[in-house]
């Protein structure tokens, strides 16, 4: 099945990726605040995402769980500083960087398989679609804490201008 052969492509060549990603999103304007992060970490965690990527699109993820680990990602990545519009923007980044290297990999021989592959990409843009969300509440989540703790919610979203 096609579907398997694209996880395992993508899972195989989960470096490859990682390091296209990275310097993508180390460069990037629309990015410059994971740049406040030690390389290696962001790597390792674009790798995760890469490397994991069968196994969150898998019908044993459900949606409790995806929820679970992207909130609690959003609340992270406020504590660390990074604006919300840069996280929206990796999500966006690390789905691109996939389908550019599958499309690169020249992958499909026949209609069947483009249409198996649309029907992973269906799979691939729900889930990111849910990280975002999941990762969205728990970022406004944590901003919500942060006020509750002093210094306020206006004086923590300002801040990061």
């Amino acid at each position: 099945m096609i579907y398997s052969k694209l996880i395992q492509l993508i899972e195989d060549n989960a470096q490859e990726l990682t390091k296209r990603l990275c310097n993508d999103l180390l460069s990037r304007e629309e990015t410059a605040g994971y740049r406040t992060l030690r390389e290696d970490t962001v790597c390792d965690r674009v790798y995760d995402v890469y490397s994991k990527l069968g196994s969150w699109l898998s019908k044993g993820k459900d949606s409790v769980e995806v929820k679970k680990y992207y909130t609690e990602l959003g609340r992270k990545r406020c504590r660390e500083g990074i604006p919300l519009h840069e996280v929206v923007m990796a999500f966006m980044l690390i789905k691109r960087h996939l389908w550019l290297y599958v499309r690169e990999k020249q992958f499909f021989d026949s209609t069947y398989e483009c249409y198996q592959a649309l029907e992973m990409n269906n799979k691939v843009v729900l889930f990111f679609d849910r990280a975002i969300y999941f990762t969205t509440i728990g970022y406004e989540q944590e901003l919500l804490q942060a006020g509750d703790r002093g210094g306020g919610l206006f004086s923590k979203v300002l801040s990061k201008k």
